[in-house]
């Protein structure tokens, strides 16, 4: 059975099913060159972008195209897809846990190199049993707790001691760390470039307490779409994983990106029950409200935005005939990671042509 617009090739975006997720090619390939510009010109170090928001294959390849050295990715099933694409360097930024997916790691090395991330010696005699059972060995980057609080051992001498244990362990070759400062995003301006430093400063300063120790350490890889801008001149880094900015969306604004909106929410109005009152297609099935609430584009002021599970409830300030059933409106969304993993399809967009119509790997809910 074919998607709603797998057929479209073609068309005007306006005669697209909605709801539909729509990407357009012209902003996405100007955030692409921006963010190219500023980490692999300007600070000279390598861009590793995260698709754990951008899914798609195709932008996994218009990336390395573009100058990327490989990607980031959350799940096993993403770096498999990525790998699938041609993708030939993969940080897997997840510590992965269970028996069939360490399994699915290690065999995925014959046809990638994987990276895998881990923080404690438990996870890491894991992943060396899995990769012994292969006959592979699996590249292993150590995650570094600098500040939010999630997943990562602490810096200093347990990252250390945690680093010789990689690197004398069958199996496994040790290539380096990596931090997320995702804690900074909520400082502004000033305090969110200290707190940055600090976090980085963390990071880099072991990095080199393991070189001093004798160890080869690689890789120092940080910092997402809301943080890139602040992290990258910092001396240290090799590499940076900001991917969402290529999409852009209401959370990266609020946190300082000032890319355009490239991939949006295309709807339509199903009902006009007053003057005040517009009702469409999509709801939160269709627009994640985490992270941040969607936008509606060109209307008059709302006062209320409500998503049901299928419909979008706009209650504007005043009265206005338009627009009428059957209109669309495209909405920018809250936050894309979230959004984009509740559709089957991405519909590709030259000048609101639509030019390809791009599958999303891990709709299914597999790891």
């Amino acid at each position: 059975m074919s998607s709603a617009n797998s057929q479209a090739i073609g068309l005007h975006k306006l005669d697209l099913e909605t709801p539909a997720l729509c990407l357009d090619l012209g902003r996405y390939e100007r955030n692409v060159e921006r963010m190219v510009d500023y980490i692999i010109r300007r600070a000279g170090i390598a861009w590793r972008p995260h698709m754990k928001g951008q899914k798609a294959a195709p932008l996994a390849q218009r990336a390395v195209a573009a100058g990327a050295i490989g990607v980031t990715c959350a799940t096993v099933y993403e770096a498999e897809a990525m790998a699938e694409a041609g993708i030939r360097s993969i940080l897997l930024a997840h510590e992965v846990v269970g028996e069939r997916k360490l399994c699915r790691l290690a065999a995925l090395q014959r046809k990638s190199t994987v990276i895998a991330a881990t923080d404690s010696e438990a996870h890491l005699a894991m992943l060396a049993a899995a990769a012994l059972a292969e006959s592979v060995t699996i590249p292993v980057i150590i995650e570094l707790n600098v500040g939010m609080n999630r997943s990562g051992i602490a810096p200093g001498q347990p990252t250390l001691q945690l680093a010789r244990r990689a690197h004398t362990t069958p199996g496994i070759r040790f290539l380096g760390l990596m931090g997320w400062e995702g804690h900074v995003l909520a400082f502004d301006d000033e305090e969110k470039k200290r707190q940055t430093q600090s976090a980085i400063a963390a990071l880099t300063d072991t990095a080199q307490l393991c070189r001093d120790a004798g160890l080869p350490v690689e890789i120092v890889s940080s910092s997402g779409s809301g943080t890139f801008r602040n992290a990258a001149p910092l001396p240290g880094i090799t590499e940076v994983q900001a991917g969402g900015g290529v999409f852009s969306d209401r959370s990266y604004a609020a946190w300082g990106l000032d890319h355009e909106f490239s991939l949006t929410v295309l709807t339509r109005v199903a009902s006009r029950p007053s003057p005040t009152r517009i009702i469409t297609d999509g709801g939160f099935k269709t627009m994640s409200k985490d992270h941040g609430f969607p936008e509606p584009l060109g209307l008059p002021p709302a006062k209320k935005i409500v998503l049901s599970a299928e419909h979008g409830n706009i209650e504007l300030n005043d009265p206005s005939e338009t627009p009428r059933v059957g209109d669309t409106i495209e909405w920018v969304p809250g936050y894309t990671d979230s959004t984009v993993c509740l559709h089957d399809e991405m519909v590709v967009l030259r000048d609101d042509i639509v030019t390809e119509v791009w599958t999303i790997p891990g709709r299914g809910g597999r790891r």
